[in-house]
């Protein structure tokens, strides 16, 4: 089975970037995730939206 939530420090590590970046990015709800506890999860899919819309900014299906 896939797994379906991924964790902050996931997502850092796939792209390289500090943990408290993504928190931001959460933060700022431009990453959707929930909290449980104390700790985000995101789901694949909405990371890889996430990932879609910063690679093709300027695309029609991103600016509905």
């Amino acid at each position: 089975m896939d797994k379906d939530w991924l964790t902050v420090e996931e997502i850092a590590n796939d792209l390289r970037v500090h943990v408290s970046t993504v928190r931001d990015w959460i933060k700022q709800k431009k990453l959707k995730a929930g909290k449980f506890g104390r700790d985000y999860r995101i789901r694949r899919e909405d990371y890889q939206k996430f990932i879609h819309e910063h690679l093709f900014p300027d695309t029609e299906e991103n600016t509905r």
